[in-house]
């Protein structure tokens, strides 16, 4: 007998307990079926569902079998799922290390942010960190790594530290 059929069986069997305590009953015949077949957790619950709806179809839903049924004229909560809307680059920070290549400069390491303040926070560590670079905090996504380090028309330098000065310059 395989595992489909077995459930139904245990399912009648225990049917009794149903209404009285439908999550025991639920956990009865599922790990009955479990230590009878050797199936998995997850089959049996799956095995469960099928009895389950099998029952309702041909005898109707059992009383404390299942979530309560929902009343007319209650509001359904609404999803948090939605997706968020995207924000503008021009919104968007980014910090950039400056590598000198020939008379160009061009961009080493890069991050970007939503928020300025975080920006700031991790321009300030860099400059602690990686002293001997140049960097650049910007408004706007900037360039990618490897490229020439040219600003587009909507974005704009915020901060700037150069490394044999030893000092940070702010524009804004």
């Amino acid at each position: 007998m395989n595992a489909r059929d077995r459930v139904i069986e245990i399912y009648a069997e225990h049917i009794a307990l149903a209404s009285t305590d439908g999550r025991l009953f639920r956990k009865t015949v599922r790990e009955q079926l479990m230590a009878e077949t050797g199936c998995s957790e997850s089959a049996a619950s799956t095995y469960y569902n099928h009895a389950k709806k099998d029952h309702e179809a041909t005898s109707g839903p059992i009383a404390g079998l299942g979530r309560a049924p929902v009343p007319a004229g209650v509001r359904k909560a609404k999803s948090k799922a939605k997706p968020a809307e995207l924000q503008p680059d021009n919104e968007c920070f980014a910090v950039i290390e400056l590598v000198p290549e020939g008379n160009d400069l061009h961009v080493g390491r890069c991050q970007t942010f939503l928020h300025q303040g975080d920006a700031s926070e991790t321009f300030d560590s860099k400059v602690v960190n990686w002293p001997n670079s140049s960097w650049v905090m910007i408004q706007g996504l900037g360039p990618n790594h490897g490229e020439s380090f040219k600003l587009d028309t909507d974005e704009k330098e915020i901060k700037r530290y150069i490394p044999t000065l030893n000092l940070t310059v702010s524009t804004t």
